[in-house]
């Protein structure tokens, strides 16, 4: 009874990581040929972008046979989750602006702050400091905390 219940929610999950990636590709491809040259548009893009990357990274992996393979895809989900807070910066800057508070200091963190999401991504894809082993349960292998990864945590809630 209890496997039941966990394929049910096992399979509720994929569909609904289904869902947020279909209908996220096609805002984000959408709004790339129509209205990029909006700001509050653009911000908006690379935010469902990066949700959108996440999500389909954990569909994949969900499905990946080899475990070889698990923890290269794990590590490339945080192309997503280390720039997701600094897309909502750069929304909520975008938002500002458009009602008139621009400032030059909130554009120079949004630059700030996707850099330091690619300085993440760098730690997390290439040594365990901020993520580490990849603990395999079937249909929900993740990776464990590292030392780092309080930091972050703190970073992402900011």
């Amino acid at each position: 009874m209890e496997e039941t219940i966990l394929n049910i929610l096992a399979i509720s999950n994929d569909v609904l990581q289904s869902a947020i990636v279909i209908f996220g590709s096609s805002v984000v491809l959408y709004n790339l040929g129509y209205s990029i040259h909006d700001r509050v548009t653009r911000a908006f893009t690379a935010v469902v972008a990066f949700v959108v990357i996440v999500y389909m990274t954990e569909l994949l992996v969900s499905y990946i046979p080899e475990s070889a393979l698990i923890g290269s895809w794990l590590r490339l989900e945080w192309i997503g989750i280390a720039n997701v807070p600094a897309a909502m910066f750069h929304l909520s800057d975008a938002l500002l602006v458009t009602t008139g508070l621009a400032s030059r200091r909130r554009r120079l963190l949004v630059r700030v702050g996707y850099t330091a999401g690619v300085i993440i991504f760098i730690i997390a894809a290439f040594t365990d400091y901020l993520v580490g082993e990849v603990i395999i349960i079937p249909r929900a292998p993740h990776l464990t905390a590292g030392p780092l990864f309080p930091v972050f945590a703190a970073y992402f809630w900011l």
